[in-house]
């Protein structure tokens, strides 16, 4: 049994190492970026809360499409390192972050035009903080390059260092700009120089490829492999967010903070094991380029993440009214009863995730047309039906597993399908 047992370890030892170290800068992140939240929480009370809360969904239904850029340039380092092109990677690096960098001035310039009716829908008074979200969305737009490089590249320590200091950065300024008296404009700023930081400190990591020779490539390939993985993203992103924009539309604002704070603690699941997409997505495209079993490492990667949501899952259900009470105070003890249904659509979701990554990962995109109608889905039903929170929770869970059998059944059919990169429409 020993003998196997080491066995296993030593047939598995890259994923486990890389797994372990991007978990434990994830779960750093996590830790400090909760105790941020849970320190917002009890300083902001529920209704401002519930404003933080809006506008964190809008920086993620903003700023995680853009890890597509991460996610693209991943897929390609990772190819341009199984190959030895070490000099396409310089290129990649120093035109991507040119080009992104005045891309990221126009994107800015027009959702700053747009805040005023982002504002008027979330029934947010001040103008102030939806406007701050702009500073965040111009560095949202070039970290990712930085740490594409790095993920491609597999420097998983040097990856999970930046996103150390990002919670650093993020605890430290919110805790500071909330106690001062900024209170959500506070928090927003916080989440913008938690991007700062980590850009600067991947730019000193990424240091010896700037140095290297640059062989110019069809970048166009790049950007047309992009847009689909872009539509993936968006997708997935909407599965947690759209529920609480509706929410902070449609219900009091009190229910709204409510709402905010328990998507925040059934997020754990999914914050907790992204680091199990991150290390399987460049490995699973390496392996592809060299024409190895890829399914393999699929399911070790869902068997971690099924690990992950099944003890938080559980450990909701148990002892809610000690967690809720615990990390947001008694004034939050409405939302004990849902948190555990609410982890739960959370854990199914993170499985959807990996099997996504997973397809795009091979050059298979015919599913993204199934995440968008999902997507549809979701939004019609919460505009019908939400006249309590655990209303939407249901049409959550119901519409996840569905989604999740419907990938299972994809990813093991019509295997040849591969990405036609010469054409930016879905195939």
């Amino acid at each position: 049994m020993k003998e196997k047992l080491k066995h296993h370890f030593e047939k598995n030892k890259s994923l486990i190492k890389d797994n372990f170290v991007l978990f434990v800068s994830f779960f750093i992140l996590n830790i400090l970026g909760y105790l941020f939240h849970f320190y917002a929480g009890r300083k902001l009370g529920p209704s401002e809360y519930g404003v933080f809360g809006s506008l964190l969904s809008l920086i993620y239904i903003i700023g995680l499409p853009l890890t597509s850029i991460q996610t693209t340039i991943t897929k390609f380092v990772a190819d341009f390192k199984a190959k030895g092109n070490w000099e396409e990677i310089a290129y990649l690096l120093k035109n991507s972050l040119k080009k992104i960098f005045l891309i990221g001035l126009g994107v800015t310039l027009v959702y700053l035009l747009l805040s005023p009716f982002i504002a008027s829908f979330l029934k947010i008074d001040s103008l102030t903080p939806v406007m701050l979200i702009g500073s965040y969305l111009f560095l949202a737009l070039l970290l990712p390059i930085t740490r594409g490089i790095l993920q491609g590249l597999q420097k998983f320590k040097q990856l999970g260092a930046s996103f150390v200091f990002e919670g650093i950065t993020k605890l430290g300024l919110g805790v500071l700009l909330i106690s001062i008296g900024l209170g959500v404009n506070g928090a927003i700023l916080a989440f913008t120089f938690a991007y700062l930081i980590p850009f600067v400190l991947t730019f000193y990591f990424l240091r010896k490829v700037f140095r290297k020779e640059k062989k110019k490539f069809d970048s166009g390939e790049i950007y047309r492999y992009s847009f689909p993985v872009a539509l993936m993203l968006v997708s997935l992103t909407g599965f947690f967010t759209i529920d609480i924009l509706l929410v902070k539309h449609f219900l009091s604002a009190v229910e709204a903070g409510y709402y905010a704070a328990m998507a925040l603690l059934g997020k754990v699941i999914f914050f907790g094991s992204m680091s199990v997409s991150m290390v399987m997505f460049p490995k699973i495209a390496e392996l592809y380029a060299v024409k190895k079993n890829t399914k393999r490492l699929m399911l070790k990667s869902l068997f971690m993440v099924f690990l992950c949501s099944f003890v938080v899952v559980s450990f909701y259900f148990l002892f809610p009214e000690f967690v809720v009470n615990m990390l947001f105070g008694s004034e939050y003890l409405e939302i004990a009863g849902l948190i555990g249904f609410f982890s739960l659509f959370m854990g199914i979701f993170s499985l959807v995730y990996v099997l996504s990554f997973y397809n795009v990962s091979i050059q298979r995109s015919k599913f993204i047309y199934i995440l968008i109608l999902f997507n549809f889905i979701e939004g019609g039903l919460i505009y019908l039906f939400h006249e309590s929170l655990m209303q939407i929770i249901t049409i959550l869970i119901g519409l996840i597993i569905v989604l999740f059998l419907i990938l299972v059944f994809y990813t093991y059919i019509d295997k040849n399908e591969r990405l036609d990169v010469s054409d930016t429409s879905i195939q």
